[in-house]
């Protein structure tokens, strides 16, 4: 729907003005900043996309998708009815260029999976368990999308379509899935929630709350009434169409009932947290006050060398900026750059990146999006700007670390498909790679001489727990694969810079990442999730002893050290939000450094399966106690998972095995039809398929839940056709076929009918596309007897590069009554062509040609003006530019302006239609308290020629109802190459017109009403209307004839018209409703009855 939704307004930007009022186009810019050489390969239900060397990505993704497929399957108890494309892009930067969608894609997005021809789309970050994690999330969508909807044009006019799937069960089960049910950033989260009571209602879950909230009640429901529940629900859905009668039928209780349950549990399970851990400001000093200030997002500290400033990202402001703050006391000392608002400063990757100051603190290093590349900013206090750039050929740049001796700078940066250490030397101008491998290696940190690095990496490390189905030791989500490849377990570890000899570091068990080498180089601070939760820890380096120095309920993300080493700052997750805090006291907590698991980590939430079907876990049968070895905690690693016994699932095999592997044995090859995949076997880049059961360990410790539903499977029993590629090699690679353009349908609906009087009637559109969205076609109808009375659009657009092209032809035939009640019709056709280049995502230039054909004829017996039939072309040259942050109702914040030239020429000589004209729009928003905001605008324009262009002012967009027209509307050059300019409240449409116009517009929205129910004599519930008080002031008026204000009768205005008052928006989900009341002035006098409007639309 988005896509034809963009496509009808694009072509709305080149077609002729009508008499509505009308609203200028703006809006952001998807840039193709290169093009894309794509290939894809077939396994048994994914076509897989990739370009350049990415091959190595695509294949990693096979293992992946089957496997994760296969865990899918099961839990819905479901197969798929066709395949499913999926499109790699070797990094974020490459993903937001995507045409499959049209939207600008945020730069927390992981990926997506679109509805229509169910594409997963996703990016390759350099982490392959995020990867991993991504992949199998978005496969969830997928599933569910070909369950719930089928082939996509059958679905439109199926009553199961009218299912819409709930965001916390859609997110809420792609979490459970991927994360095969629980996981350590999950249980925080709820945790935060519940303790600090935001936990919301299903039907009131929203934004990042409803992935994890939503995990949290998907499992609740997988533990509680059986996994095999999870299909019900959607298979329920189709069938009852709410949410409500859905779990009713299902589980036996209704939304309402189903959260007083889960509410329950959720206060049982983390309330006694709140006795054994603290609140990070109990143990630290807050110096950022998140939600208060506005702010959600307080991020990556990073001291000063004098330690009284630390700098920070935070999105107090609506955009993503770096400030400086006091160490003291938190107070904003320094704005130093936003972005979001130029094409130097698209993005400063603040969610996974970080800021470095210079040795002698007068500078600071940055990592921002800039023209489409990555590139390393230095700026200097000094002159109070960015004094130094550095575009830079790397993806996902992260982590900038200035070396003590001032002459480099470290960061991590993907290269193909690995993410490595590079080193720049500043003065060199020189980029030095130093580590080179598939591992993911990030966070460096500089020791005081500047010849060592400390890091974290998933490398094979000797710490990283191996899997043992015997004892059940608990390993993250695809944090461990045996064989060649070990991914998603960090650990540090230490680089030279003289010989690049990389050595592992012994600092514990856990996730252990973001290390900070203290500043005597004695040191590190790291964080570690041993205990389920992100704590800062202190290891010695001259030495195997270890601590935590905090023991919080929520988690650590990002950390730096005082110059005096007496103090850490870090962020926190915090009461939903993230915040700064100063540790003072660097000392052990817990039992001497070693915290309390998590009942999360002691396994109290997870429910495990084998292949006899659903098991839960006896609770007293598994001891996990940690073990005591001098100060040296041996703790459960990872973020931990249930592990799965299955013959669908994990089998775990001896990778020594993997070489005596071949076709016919038990075990098979990639080629075997066999739906049993082995997520272990990874030798040589062959993935290896299992097809044996083996015996279960687990069973002495597990009890029986009673599964009614078999292994039967709905859907096709038959894997989804292939297309003309055979099936991979025997040595497991895979044959590659380039891509080819093909079009299918995005959308298709509409109707037909007969009359015998008015012969076949009827309305339908079509939307067809290729897979990767770079061809669009957009075809709309409305038949009324024969073609020359029907109405006929088709346009065609072409986004493969840079600049956008597309051209299209359109016919239609309207019937009109006068102010003399003369019925006449016109009959309206021609082609357009156009082209658009962003130059960044907030400016743009953009082209239209059109030849218009008018065929004008009078019906009436006594009306004597002749028919007339006029030819026009024009063209529009525009520049526009918006870098605007929305609010509910409209913008808040930022600016966007636009400029265009626009000519009509008579070309064929059969009309005297001929005109230029220039017109200028300039807006500007502030946005206070996140709350209030401000809208200026300034707007104007000129015409010139034989017929110049008039311009029509009063009234307000889209007025409901308002049907005041002038007679001269009505004459071909206005009722189609005329512009109405909007709004001019207080005073009717069409109120001034001429070739010249001017228009200031002002106004100032507060929040009104906030949540609002009525239950008699209607149930009614309105969230979140908005007030404004509001004046416009504008004027129209032919070549030099404009007179401001005059003296007679009294001071007065003249020529200018001016409106004011006060009105309502509300934001109704599917429409934005709009109420002003508005008195006209001339200020001398004011109209002694206000006029009052209901329109709809975003505010200007």
């Amino acid at each position: 729907m988005k896509k034809l939704v963009l496509i009808i307004l694009i072509a709305s930007v080149f077609s002729p003005s009508l008499i509505l009022a009308q609203d200028v186009a703006f809006g952001k810019n998807k840039v193709r900043y290169k093009d894309f050489d794509w290939s894809y390969l077939q396994t048994r239900h994914f076509d897989i996309h990739f370009y350049d060397e990415a091959y190595p990505t695509a294949k990693f993704a096979t293992a992946v998708l089957e496997s994760s497929y296969v865990e899918i399957s099961k839990e819905l108890n479901y197969l798929i009815q066709r395949r499913i494309p999926v499109f790699i892009y070797n990094s974020h930067n490459d993903f937001q260029q995507t045409n499959i969608i049209p939207s600008l894609i945020p730069e927390g997005t992981g990926g997506f999976t679109e509805v229509f021809k169910n594409r997963i789309v996703v990016p390759f970050s350099g982490s392959y368990e995020d990867f991993r994690h991504v992949l199998h999330h978005e496969l969830t969508h997928a599933v569910t999308f070909d369950m719930l909807y089928g082939k996509a044009l059958s679905s439109l006019v199926s009553r199961q379509r009218l299912f819409s799937m709930p965001l916390w069960l859609a997110e809420g089960y792609a979490e459970y899935s991927s994360r095969h049910g629980w996981d350590s950033w999950s249980d925080m989260v709820v945790r935060d929630a519940t303790i600090n009571g935001y936990l919301a209602p299903p039907w009131a879950l929203g934004g990042y709350l409803a992935y994890k909230e939503g995990q949290a009640m998907i499992k609740y429901i997988a533990d509680k009434y059986g996994e095999e529940k999870l299909g019900d629900i959607f298979r329920n859905g189709k069938i009852h169409l709410t949410m409500n009668r859905t779990l009713k039928e299902t589980i036996g209780v209704n939304e309402e009932e189903f959260w007083k349950e889960f509410s329950k549990e959720m206060k049982r399970r983390y309330w006694p947290d709140i006795a054994i851990r603290k609140d990070p400001e109990e143990i630290a000093k807050q110096l950022t006050k998140a939600r208060k200030d506005g702010s959600y997002y307080n991020e990556k500290p990073a001291f000063s060398p004098e330690g009284d400033r630390i700098a920070i990202f935070t999105d107090k402001s609506d955009y993503t900026e770096i400030v400086l703050i006091s160490a003291a006391d938190g107070k904003v000392v320094d704005h130093i750059v936003k972005a979001q608002r130029s094409s130097d400063l698209e993005s400063l990757h603040s969610y996974v990146s970080g800021i470095s100051w210079s040795p002698d603190g007068k500078k600071i290093a940055f990592v921002t999006k800039s023209g489409g590349k990555e590139a390393i900013f230095l700026y200097d206090f000094s002159k109070g700007k960015v004094t130094y750039k550095k575009r830079l050929d790397y993806y996902n740049i992260l982590a900038p670390a200035w070396s003590p001796d001032g002459e480099k700078i470290a960061f991590s940066a993907l290269e193909g498909n690995k993410r490595d250490l590079f080193l720049y030397h500043i003065n060199k101008d020189q980029v030095e790679q130093l580590t080179d491998d598939r591992y993911d290696d990030i966070d460096p940190s500089w020791l005081p001489e500047s010849n060592q690095l400390i890091f974290s990496s998933d490398r094979p490390h000797s710490r990283n727990l191996k899997i043992d189905i015997n004892q059940h030791l608990y390993v993250d989500s695809g944090a461990f694969m045996p064989g060649d490849f070990e991914y998603g377990y960090y650990n540090l570890f230490r680089i030279d810079l003289i010989n690049l000899a990389v050595t592992e570091l012994d600092v514990g068990p856990g996730q252990n990442k973001a290390p900070a080498v203290s500043p005597d180089g004695r040191k590190v601070a790291f964080i570690s999730n041993r205990n389920g939760i992100d704590n800062l820890y202190v290891a010695f380096l001259d030495s195997t002893r270890y601590f935590a120095v905090t023991d919080i309920i929520s988690g650590v993300k990002s950390l730096s050290w005082s110059p005096n080493g007496k103090a850490i700052a870090f962020s926190a997750f915090n009461k939903g939000a993230f915040d700064i805090f100063m540790l003072k006291d660097i000392a052990p907590v817990g039992d001497d450094g070693i915290l309390t698991l998590t009942d999360f980590m002691l396994g109290k939430y997870d429910l495990l399966r084998t292949q006899h079907g659903h098991k839960v876990l006896v609770a007293h049968k598994l001891e996990m106690d940690s073990t005591v070895n001098g100060n040296v905690a041996v703790e459960w690693a990872g973020d931990y998972e249930a592990y799965t016994v299955d013959s669908t699932t994990w089998t775990a095999i001896d990778s020594s095995a993997i070489d005596s592997v071949t076709p016919g044995a038990d075990t098979t090859s990639v080629a075997a039809d066999s739906n049993l995949v082995d997520k272990t076997g990874i030798r040589n880049g062959e993935f290896v398929f299992i097809n044996q059961s083996a015996s279960d360990p687990l069973e002495s410790i597990m009890i029986d839940i009673n599964d009614t539903t078999g292994h039967s499977r709905e859907g096709s029993t038959e894997p989804a056709s292939f297309d003309s590629i055979p099936l991979p090699l025997p040595s497991g690679e895979y044959i590659i076929k380039k891509y080819e353009t093909k079009f299918t349908s995005d959308y298709a609906g509409g109707g037909f009918a007969y009359d015998t009087f008015f012969g076949l009637q009827g309305q339908s559109y079509f939307v067809f596309s290729d897979y990767l969205g770079n061809n669009q076609i957009y075809i709309a109808t409305d038949l009324v007897n024969t073609i020359d009375q029907s109405y006929i659009q088709a346009y065609y657009f072409y986004n493969r590069h840079r600049t956008n092209v597309g051209f299209g032809l359109f016919h239609s035939k309207n019937f009109y009554l006068d102010n003399s009640d003369h019925l006449f019709s016109d009959r309206f056709y021609g082609v357009q062509a156009f082209a658009n280049r962003p130059f960044s995502t907030f400016s743009r230039l953009q082209l239209g040609v059109s030849q218009y054909f008018i065929d004008r004829e009078y019906h009436d017996f006594d009306d004597d003006r002749e028919n007339r039939n006029s030819k026009v072309t024009t063209g529009e040259l525009a520049y526009v530019t918006d870098n605007i942050i929305w609010g509910l109702t409209g913008p808040v914040n930022g600016r966007r302006a636009k400029v265009s030239l626009q000519y009509g020429i008579n070309l064929f000589e059969s009309d005297d239609i001929e005109f230029q004209s220039i017109d200028v729009d300039y807006r500007k928003y502030w946005h206070f308290k996140k709350t209030f905001s401000m809208a200026f605008r300034v707007a104007g324009g000129a015409s010139f020629g034989n017929t110049p262009k008039q311009y029509f002012l009063g009234g307000t967009t889209n007025w409901i109802g308002n049907r005041t027209l002038d007679a001269k509307v009505y004459d071909v050059k206005n009722l189609y190459f005329a512009d109405v300019v909007t709004p001019l409240r207080g005073t009717p449409y069409y109120e001034l017109s001429g070739n010249r116009f001017g228009l200031v517009n002002w106004e100032f929205r507060f929040p009104m009403v906030e949540y609002f129910v009525m239950r008699f004599p209607l149930s009614l519930v309105i969230a979140n209307v908005g007030g404004a008080v509001f004046t416009d002031i504008g004027a129209a008026w032919a070549d030099n004839n404009f007179k401001g204000g005059t003296s007679e009768e009294g001071s007065r205005l003249k020529d200018i018209k001016t409106g004011f008052g006060f009105g309502m928006r509300a934001n109704l989900g599917f429409i934005l409703l709009r109420y002003d009341l508005a008195w006209s002035t001339d200020f001398r006098n004011v109209s002694d009855k206000p006029t009052y409007s209901f329109s709809f639309g975003a505010d200007f």
